[in-house]
């Protein structure tokens, strides 16, 4: 089914959800018919709770006391050994939150913007390197930071879900800090996010609404719930939404619409079964680059991470904060579905079990363009003098000042990626709960077992077209006429696109896991406990198209790991209880990333250390959580494009061969080099290969053969002195032609596919949630994050199978990549064996992340109950967060920026404050139930450059809503 076929669908099915808001209407009139006085019977029914589903019955407001989160049973918040902070429906309702990203804006220390990650994934939303923002930009919309650490884990009652969400069919937002994999095994390093959805109900009811806002923002939403049956066996529930709108950008426009229809079953007394399903499709629109980054000595298709260290063209006349050059022809389309089929039974009393599978599938279409400013090449009718804005507009300084290219021109290509995504998950787990010495005070212990098995399937295919190899569009850099596709700035068609690549990535993970949660000591002592073992397989099958066709496919060995974790909380006094927690937290290699022998990587782990404190006075009108926690994690996967790899393109049958075209004396016919002089000043050495016959000319080209002494020593002495007395850029070795072998394509982002290492780091702070409610009309919620993150160990390189060749790329005198300024022994303890490399230089002891040191949040209401004004809500609140590190003087390919010292280029950011602000008034039509909402966001209309990214400025939203 295509994306318009299942578009006609699925309006049909929200138009059908529209039909059934009624039934309530024409339910409750049969019912009013056929009701009975109940008899004695059927009054003394006990309800069965089954310990798998939350109690929310004790929940008011934005407080909420138990949780399913934090040990897969419900349970309440104050006797669990770590930090659960729980966002609820109503909160979700006063902030104006539409989607499950904006309902976490308050909870101190979860980053949803950033702009400098230490990992694999950095340029991930639209226009690639010219987009400041980093992880966070994803196109699953489910990636975030959580005490310091990416995560784009996100839970559907404990099921994967890695999509968009919108907020109407959220129940409630359960947040964990710290490592969680007893429970969930994948991905959760620094906390996890893990939402409910909403549930049918027995009784009728509907709500729906409308909201318009600021950028031609509109949607609408209905929530339909109620008996399907008058035995009250079966319930329905129906949520949907439509949304359209813009921002402060031009051209940008997103738009969507959901449905999830659910329904529950109970055909027994001790039975449950709930089948939900989820779908939607959203289209953004005019997504791409607002400027680009500019580097005169950089080219920015083939070494994009380099324009890290660069700022953004200026344009004439034009905003940097709006304008699009990328223009209207961008797009990301996705469709996404999830399926969730769930029982609980009770077997016999105090043992119960839940068996459940959740297919969660998402889809994209991407298109999207690219390209950098170039000096001196292309037609020249479309050359001309560009500004760049220096990256550090607050700090400019000789390495990054205002500056004008002459002779430039933009060098572009479009892209078009297709993804395909399906995850299936089943689990099955059986709690058996019982009591021991139940009649003595201190003897009593309250015991719960938790075994269970999750097994996980991935399955992700991907599929690239783009510009071939070298052929490209161009456009006059200052022609602010937008990029538009098919066309090229002087009219011409565009160069075609055609197939690149298409990788299968396949994951499995299966995990067994036992927990044992008990209570003792008159309830004063809570103990959690669990281990688990996490079995993991993967494999990544590749088809390359383009520029030489070839297939390959990697499979890794099944690997296991253990996990465990361990909590207790003591309770000193009724009020006040303190805890102290160790967990881990494991992340599969599902996105098929490969060691530098070519194998899949394993498992990234993290270990945590936590205690804390819990306090609850005056029956829950004060309640919080304060933690100290540290965090260390390895295995991180890291990709220096320069680093040796097992790759195997070096001939060892062959003579060591580089092309010099461009590393060459300036005086010898076709010699050219970087200006270092090095090259020049080694003409004694060239002129003995040349006579020797080991540097040679052969179609207009020099070379040099690396095997014989003479060309060897030509080499070594360009080295040495470009170390030592000539530093500078001595010129481009690694030219790589038909006659060359000189391990170039060995190199970590060479052959093909990207290589990673696998570091060390760690976090460490503190954090705290409170919840002040002192009387039913106000409501306060207070948090704040303290982190700090390091890197520890920069990671180990393999050992290179060829240390003939001394002067590969991974030994080249670079200050931003290879030796890096250092000394060879400096680098490496053995220069012949490439795994004794030190890492000296490459962060260790440096953040390389944009975590705040200090971040608040807070949101307070206020509801008048008696008189005129009864029920009207004011709402207020905001966040603060210290400087960030914006760039950390490393990129995400491995590639060194450093000042004039020598010194890792790190830029901050300052401080920054919002504030937003809510009026809520109910109020009847015809004796039902209706309200008006205005949001407003971003009080102050901040439209500061914070880093790279500016602020959005103001945004105004009104709703109304009805209830029937």
């Amino acid at each position: 089914m295509n994306l318009k076929q299942r578009s006609a669908y699925y309006a049909g099915l929200m138009i059908g959800a529209a039909a059934l808001s009624t039934w309530p209407l024409v339910a409750s009139a049969q019912q009013a018919a056929t009701s009975s006085t109940p008899t004695k019977e059927e009054e003394e029914k006990v309800v069965h709770l089954s310990p798998f589903v939350v109690t929310t019955t004790k929940d008011k407001g934005y407080l909420a006391t138990n949780s399913i989160s934090g040990t897969r049973l419900d349970t309440a918040i104050k006797e669990l050994p770590m930090p659960i902070e729980v966002i609820t429906e109503q909160f979700l309702r006063d902030t104006g939150s539409t989607d499950l990203r904006q309902s976490l804006r308050y909870s101190a220390g979860i980053i949803l913007q950033s702009q400098n990650d230490q990992g694999s994934n950095a340029f991930s939303g639209a226009g690639g390197v010219h987009n400041p923002e980093g992880v966070t930009a994803n196109k699953t919309q489910s990636s975030y930071k959580i005490r310091g650490y990416i995560s784009d884990v996100v839970l559907r009652d404990g099921y994967r879900r890695q999509s968009a969400t919108d907020s109407i069919n959220i129940g409630r937002v359960e947040v964990i800090r710290g490592p969680a994999a007893l429970l969930y095994g994948i991905g959760n390093f620094g906390g996890i996010v893990n939402y409910l959805p909403k549930t049918p109900q027995s009784k009728q009811h509907t709500d729906l609404g409308l909201v318009y806002g600021s950028h031609d923002f509109k949607r609408a939403w209905l929530d339909t719930t109620g008996p399907l049956m008058g035995d009250g066996k079966a319930a329905y529930r129906v949520t949907a939404a439509w949304q359209d709108g813009g921002d402060h950008t031009e051209l940008f426009n997103e738009n969507h619409w959901f449905i999830s229809p659910s329904v529950n079953f109970k055909p027994f007394p001790k039975t449950d079964i709930t089948v939900d399903f989820e779908a939607g499709e959203q289209e953004m629109t005019g997504l791409g680059f607002l400027s680009v980054r500019a580097r005169s000595d950089i080219d920015g298709i083939g070494q994009a991470d380099r324009l890290q260290s660069s700022g953004f063209v200026e344009f004439a006349g034009k905003d940097n904060r709006t304008f699009r050059w990328s223009g209207p022809d961008t797009f990301r389309r996705s469709y996404s579905d999830n399926l969730r089929i769930q029982l609980t039974q009770e077997l016999v009393p105090g043992l119960n079990l839940l068996a459940g599978y959740n297919r969660s599938n998402v889809d994209f279409y991407v298109r999207d363009v690219n390209g950098s400013m170039r000096q001196n090449i292309g037609p020249v009718a479309l050359r001309d003098t560009i500004t760049v804005i220096p990256i550090d507009v607050a700090n400019g300084s000789s390495e990054f000042s205002r500056s004008q290219a002459p002779n430039t021109i933009f060098e572009y290509l479009w892209s078009h990626n297709k993804e395909e995504n399906t995850r299936e998950q089943a689990r099955v787990e059986l709690n058996w709960a019982f009591k021991l010495f139940e009649d003595r005070k201190w003897l009593k212990i309250d015991n719960s077992f938790l075994v269970g098995r999750s097994v996980e399937k991935a399955d992700r295919m991907t599929r690239l077209n783009r510009n071939p190899n070298s052929l490209f569009n161009y456009k006059k850099p200052t022609d602010t006429s937008y990029i538009r596709y098919g066309k090229q700035g002087d009219g011409t068609p565009d160069v075609g696109t055609l197939d690149i690549n298409r990788i299968n990535a396949m994951a499995e993970n299966t995990g067994d896991y036992a927990i044992y949660q008990g209570k003792f000591l008159d309830d004063r002592l809570v103990l959690v406990a669990g281990l688990r073992r996490d079995k993991n397989d993967n494999t990544v099958d590749t088809a390359v198209f383009h520029p030489t066709p070839s297939t390959s496919s990697v499979s890794r060995p099944s690997q296991s790991e253990d996990t465990k974790q361990f909590g207790v909380t003591f309770r000193i006094t009724p009020r006040i209880s303190v805890y102290a927690l160790q967990a881990e937290g494991l992340q599969p290699n599902f996105d098929g990333l490969r060691d530098p022998a070519g194998d899949p990587l394993g498992p990234t782990i993290a270990k945590s250390k936590e205690v804390g404190m819990k306090v609850d006075f005056f029956e829950g009108r004060i309640s919080g959580t304060i933690s100290k926690f540290k965090i260390e994690r390895s295995g991180v996967p890291f990709g220096q494009w320069w680093m040796p790899t097992l790759k195997n393109t070096f001939d060892a049958n062959r003579p060591i061969i580089y092309n010099v075209g461009n590393f060459s004396p300036g005086s010898v016919p076709g010699g050219s080099n970087g200006g270092n002089g090095a090259a020049d000043a080694a003409l004694p050495q060239w002129n003995a290969g040349v006579t020797a016959g080991a540097i040679y000319q052969k179609n207009g080209q020099w070379y040099v053969n690396a095997s014989q002494t003479t060309g060897a020593a030509y080499l070594d002495r360009v080295f040495n002195l470009t170390k030592t007395t000539n530093p500078g850029w001595p010129g481009w070795l690694y030219i790589a032609d038909a006659e060359t072998n000189n391990s170039w394509e060995d190199r970590g982002d060479g052959n093909g596919y990207q290589s990673y290492v696998q570091q060390q780091d760690e976090s460490d702070g503190w954090d705290a949630q409170l919840m002040f409610t002192p009387n039913d009309n106000i409501q306060v919620v207070l948090s704040y994050a303290h982190t700090k993150r390091t890197i520890t160990n920069p990671g180990k390189f393999i050992k290179y199978p060829h240390p003939e060749n001394r002067w590969a790329i991974w030994y080249f005198p670079d200050s931003n990549w290879g030796l890096t300024g250092y000394s060879l022994d400096e680098v490496y303890t053995d220069p012949a064996d490439t795994s004794t490399w030190t890492g000296i230089g490459w962060g260790a002891g440096q953040s390389r992340d944009d975590t705040p040191k200090h971040s608040v949040s807070g949101w307070a209401s206020y509801r008048f109950t008696e008189g005129r004004l009864n029920g009207l809500t004011f709402g207020i609140g905001g966040q603060w967060e210290s400087e960030r590190e914006y760039f950390s003087g490393i990129t995400v390919a491995g590639q060194k920026q450093t000042n004039g010292k020598g010194e890792l280029t790190i830029l901050k950011h300052k401080a920054r404050l919002n504030t937003d602000l809510m009026v809520r008034y109910p109020f009847k039509i015809s004796d039902r139930d209706a309200f008006v909402q205005l949001n407003v966001n971003n009080i102050a209309d901040d439209k500061d450059l914070y880093g790279l990214i500016y602020a959005p400025g103001r945004n105004i939203k009104v709703e109304f809503g009805y209830s029937f």
